[in-house]
């Protein structure tokens, strides 16, 4: 047909001429290609996947338009001078050829274009976002991973247009992308939080409010509620998110999935088993036990070496050339993961040995340090530096700045863990060695407070950011739980500096109320707060959808908030005044903060089942096939009809012998799509698959 009498052409974007001409969107609507491959594709590509008559769309379109628009819209058309296709600008909104823009979802260019994928896997991002890529905007995806955006963006077009040939996407790769490992990891910590946890301490906590006792509960059951929280809650949740974002940092893959799969089954293991006989120990002590609950202890042990094993050998196999101070963070926490595994092993040991059934209390409170400053929040950090800026498209912390950060939080921790018990030792036995560990202590804490405030100065969080996404639907309601959780972090480490002080200039010991509301603040305002944002955010993302319920999020974080505080508050409170009512409300903060631990977990536990439930969809858009068409799904037709299996594999697409590859990538694939990756000829095809249907 002449396209030159018609304004609406072929090579037009959907959802371009439904911008221009909105009475156009019922007529595509009737053709039912109003939201093919989210109306970024042109005319032309879309008739095509959904099998429609290009003339005769192109025809009723223009009849559409009014004649003085139509005519207007000529004489505009003449009045141009022809350029060449803009290059991509370095903004959020550029675009290359009217395809792909810095707007366009990662989704939708997936979808509408498979043999894009084989790009993402050159960038290690292969279903980075579930089977189908995630809902964000490719500009934001590709900063996020430390990808140049505008060469991204020009190269998927490349491939689009069909300048460049579509890279394959190898089968190891494609194994590795469903693999999934860390979703148990995640499903394990909050199945612990809500047992043996979290909603555990809050029961124990709701006890001794009616009591109007911190010491109506034995001790020991305080101590296991605390292993499980450090190991379960916040140790499985770090290691499952490390599986599933060192390997998106680095555009790698992770070192060993069996390795890891391992290390879940060995630390849940652990932790089960030192849980269970730590708690009956005081009802049945004997030997038997006391070796069951060493065998746990070793059993973490060896988890977390694996997980140090796996952490290591996935960065290593980037052949980076130089070391990024976020890397530092991350390691030194892991490396404080394993020596507190080791550590509270031995302990655990000494303990068993000297038939006790409480860890001496000059070990538990430098251990708790180490588990709270020395692993959590350094990883924590870590994750923060390299993430939060390129959220917020803020500036990149400084590197030299951060680094002597690293090296101050980690000295304090060290010193603090030493000197700690050190001081109370000496202090009736050695006057001038417990005035330097005196020192030292004191020291150590000042050090912790001023490099936990020049690690928030160096995220620039209260600069300008440099890149503005404003532009671009991107998800945040995340933010407020990491401003709330910084705000607690500093309200913490206040309140440390005052105990401190306390301790080291009067020689005061700061009271067991004090210091669990301190430790409550620091656990749960912000790291149970940060575990709480993050997952909101990376988690939807890893799955390729939106968070199941954005209201639940909300009470989420209300509830948190008002637990903590209540808690926080109330239990110095209680204890210093003997107040009923004080108890009492401290008593109530720890099922408030059940409640939203429990909206929490469904929220987590329901975006999962989406994200894994979100391929079967593909397969309920579809009817019993009589006839192949070019919009055909490959997934659904090799289902019906697996004679078309060996067709397809017979036309070069022999990546379908792999059943990884089939039962997830055929998913997004038509028939006119899947053409275009290998370059077969779509007619005979149709035909050859329609005879073997009829026979």
């Amino acid at each position: 047909m002449d396209q030159k009498n018609y304004m609406i052409t072929k090579d037009m974007i959907v959802n371009d001429v439904v911008g221009k001409y909105p009475q156009t969107n019922e007529i595509f609507t009737k053709y039912g290609v109003d939201t093919c491959c989210g109306g970024i594709q042109s005319i032309e590509k879309t008739a095509a996947a959904c099998n429609v008559n290009l003339d005769e769309v192109l025809k009723t379109l223009n009849e559409a338009i009014p004649k003085p628009e139509l005519e207007q819209s000529k004489a505009d058309e003449e009045s141009k001078v022809e350029t060449e296709a803009p290059p991509v600008a370095n903004t959020a909104g550029s675009a290359i050829g009217g395809e792909v823009t810095g707007n366009t979802t990662v989704k939708d260019i997936i979808m509408c274009n498979p043999e894009t994928k084989g790009v993402f896997t050159k960038y290690g991002l292969l279903e980075c976002g579930g089977e189908y890529g995630p809902e964000e905007a490719i500009y934001f995806f590709a900063r996020v991973h430390n990808v140049d955006p505008d060469g991204l963006i020009k190269e998927l077009n490349d491939v689009i247009r069909g300048k460049v040939p579509a890279p394959e996407v190898a089968i190891d790769e494609a194994e590795l992308a469903y693999e999934n490992i860390y979703v148990k990891f995640i499903k394990t910590a909050i199945i612990i939080a809500l047992s043996t946890g979290c909603v555990y301490g809050a029961f124990i906590l709701f006890y001794m409010g009616i009591q109007h006792s911190l010491y109506s509960v034995p001790k020991v059951l305080i101590e296991t509620h605390g292993h499980t929280q450090i190991f379960g809650w916040c140790g499985l949740f770090i290691m499952g998110v490390s599986y599933f974002v060192l390997p998106r940092f680095y555009a790698v893959r992770l070192y060993s999935g069996k390795l890891a799969n391992l290390s879940f089954y060995f630390m849940v293991a652990g932790i089960f088993i030192v849980f269970t006989y730590r708690t009956l120990l005081p009802i049945v002590d004997n030997y038997f036990f006391k070796s069951l609950i060493i065998s746990g202890c070793l059993l973490e042990v060896v988890a977390v070496l694996m997980f140090l094993i796996i952490a290591v050998k996935t960065v290593l196999s980037a052949e980076k050339q130089e070391l990024e101070t976020y890397e530092t963070f991350l390691f030194s926490g892991y490396l404080w993961f394993l020596i507190v595994a080791v550590a509270h092993a031995f302990i655990i040991a000494y303990m068993l040995f000297a038939d006790r059934i409480l860890i001496p209390t000059a070990a538990i409170y430098p251990l708790r340090h180490i588990q709270v400053m020395g692993f959590i929040t350094l990883v924590i950090f870590g994750v923060i530096s390299r993430t939060l800026p390129a959220f917020l498209g803020l500036k990149t912390p400084n590197p030299k700045m951060n680094l002597i950060i690293m090296f101050m939080l980690n000295a304090s921790v060290f010193v603090r863990a030493v000197s700690q018990p050190l001081m109370v030792y000496f202090a009736d036995v050695n006057l001038p060695f417990y005035c330097v560990f005196n020192t030292l202590y004191f020291t150590s804490g000042c050090v912790e407070l001023l490099s936990i405030l020049l690690f928030l100065y160096n995220l620039n969080i209260l600069s300008k950011p440099e890149v503005d996404f404003s532009g671009m639907e991107i998800e945040k309601s995340y933010e407020k739980f990491v401003w709330a959780g910084i705000a607690w972090l500093i309200v913490a480490e206040i309140g440390m500096m005052v105990f401190t002080v306390q301790e080291s200039f009067m020689g005061i010991p700061v009271s067991h109320a004090l210091i669990g509301s301190y430790r409550h603040a620091v656990t749960v305002g912000f790291i149970t707060m940060m575990i709480f944002g993050f997952a909101s955010r990376i988690i939807p993302i890893s799955q390729g959808i939106k968070l199941h319920s954005y209201s639940s999020l909300t009470m989420t974080f209300i509830l948190i908030n008002v637990g903590s505080t209540l808690r926080v508050v109330f239990q110095p409170l209680a204890v210093h005044t003997g107040s009923v009512p004080a108890y009492l409300v401290m008593g109530i903060s720890g099922l408030i903060e059940s409640v939203a631990i429990l909206l929490f977990g469904i929220n987590i536990w329901k975006t999962i089942s989406d994200g894994q439930r979100q391929g079967d969809g593909v397969e309920d858009d579809h009817g019993n096939i009589t006839s192949v068409t070019a919009s055909t799904n490959v997934h659904h037709l090799i289902k019906q009809h697996p004679p078309a299996m060996d067709i397809l594999i017979s036309k070069g697409f022999t990546q379908l012998k792999n059943p990884i590859l089939r039962n997830t990538m055929t998913r997004a694939v038509n028939l006119g799509q899947a053409t275009k990756m290998h370059n077969t000829d779509l007619d005979q095809l149709i035909k050859e698959l329609n005879e073997s249907l009829k026979s």
